[in-house]
């Protein structure tokens, strides 16, 4: 999902001298929830961007230079309006004005007392001035005015705030670029799942018919590949996701693959997965394959106990994780790492370090002969179009945790800045990505058991 254009800019000291936060961070915060609530889009300057880099922080602020229609300067303090970052923003903003980019009435200051007019440096001075006393509703209506006058004159619409409950804003997976993504994922892991699945399927070898459950089939790109048109196969493919499974019919369809309903984590799990199996007369399961699916279940021995139930003594069990401890890499600055700890921090994040644990979670549900087939893969020798995948399959998706913690708190400042943060780290990474010194590793995790 695209963010909406930022419509104003808050232009502020962060830091003092001691490195913490200003009274301006302050109002300049409050300001900003003020601006959200009447579902006006503020870009409120993020420090958390300088730990990818002054080049991302400059990118990020001038981007919000470009398409704000009001600057805001606010100040408790003179020498805060001269320092660094606040004097470029200003002046930036201004020679617009100068240039006839911006209107000429669409700066003002924010001032606390102790800090005049007369203060003000010379590219403010003859523009709207409130003081902080006067509350935000002054400096409010006179922001909206402005939109308005940038607007034409005529009245604006604004978005309504999710935090009021107007309008929502959900994560679809049912996108293109998820699509494309789960593609090439698909593609990237075959040679990690191939060599444990054969090793199963000749562990089966004596049975005429196989009966494979595949937990967690989503699109059916990784289902059709690795167990369509097989003879001896008769696969049932289950997702929670309708969407994902309408389009699995559709497109990843094969003669021997049933897709079905079913969530993994339901009540009544065993009750439906017994239903959809008498369904589809299958007694036991002979494999049961779960790829990237265990790090985002709440209780994972649970489920491997349920699924265990499923299968008849001596069947198989195929399960793939990753693990974001396992990455290295070289040339990237300490960037991935950083990108990596901004994804783990949000709301509803799914185990991103479950690969170590696959070997002890078969084991404590008790399966047997489990064995890990560990798949090394890099980008040295590939090319551009090879590294630009691994990137969108690794990296890409990584901000969208952060976009539903947001949308769903979009007054909160540490969730827009931890999502401003990662957008352009990402940005930053899949530059790097192409750059022919960079070298990145990482494993997938496979464990095999027998019941």
């Amino acid at each position: 999902m695209e963010r909406e254009k930022y419509e104003v800019f808050i232009s502020f000291k962060n830091s003092d001298e001691r490195g913490d936060p200003t009274e301006d961070a302050l109002i300049a915060s409050e300001l900003f929830q003020e601006l959200s609530k009447r579902g006006i889009n503020a870009f409120y300057s993020n420090v958390r961007l300088l730990q990818f880099g002054e080049a991302a922080y400059k990118k990020a602020i001038d981007e919000a230079l470009d398409e704000a229609d009001v600057f805001v300067a606010v100040a408790s303090k003179k020498e805060y309006l001269e320092s660094r970052w606040v004097s470029y923003e200003r002046d930036s903003f201004h020679n617009d004005i100068l240039s006839g980019i911006k209107k000429a009435e669409s700066m003002v200051s924010y001032l606390k007392p102790g800090v005049s007019t007369n203060d003000l440096p010379r590219s403010l001075r003859t523009f709207e001035a409130f003081t902080v006393e006067e509350g935000h509703e002054k400096i409010v209506a006179f922001i909206v005015n402005c939109l308005k006058k940038a607007a034409g004159g005529k009245e604006r619409s604004f978005a309504k705030s999710l935090v009021t409950g107007k309008r929502a804003s959900t994560y679809n997976p049912a996108t293109a670029k998820e699509l494309r993504r789960l593609k090439i994922q698909s593609d990237n892991t075959r040679p990690a799942d191939l060599p444990a699945i054969e090793k199963a399927l000749s562990g089966l070898s004596h049975k005429k018919e196989i009966n494979v459950l595949d937990a967690g089939c989503a699109y059916g790109f990784v289902t059709e590949d690795r167990f369509g048109g097989d003879p001896r196969l008769r696969v049932l493919a289950v997702d929670r996701s309708d969407a994902c499974l309408e389009y699995a019919r559709a497109h990843s369809a094969a003669a021997n693959i049933s897709y079905e309903h079913l969530d993994l984590e339901s009540e009544d799990f065993e009750e439906e997965a017994a239903a959809l199996m008498e369904k589809h007369g299958i007694p036991s399961f002979d494999l049961v394959f779960a790829s990237l699916v265990l790090h985002h279940l709440k209780n994972p021995g649970k489920f491997l106990r349920r699924i265990r139930k499923l299968m008849w003594k001596g069947a198989y069990i195929v399960v793939r994780g990753s693990d974001d401890g396992s990455i290295v890499s070289m040339g990237d600055n300490g960037l991935i790492e950083k990108i990596v700890a901004l994804h783990v921090s949000a709301d509803g994040i799914s185990d991103r370090f479950n690969g170590r644990k696959i070997y002890s979670q078969l084991i404590a549900a008790g399966f047997a002969d489990v064995r890990m087939m560990s798949y090394v893969k890099d980008t040295s020798g590939l090319d551009g179009d090879e590294k630009e995948d691994i990137f969108l399959e690794r990296f890409a998706y990584r901000k969208n945790y952060l976009q539903r913690s947001y949308e769903e708190d979009p007054n909160n400042l540490e969730k827009k800045s931890k999502l401003e943060a990662i957008k352009y780290g990402l940005e930053e990474l899949e530059n790097v990505f192409a750059e022919p010194g960079f070298w990145y590793q990482e494993v997938d995790f496979v464990g095999i058991g027998r019941k």
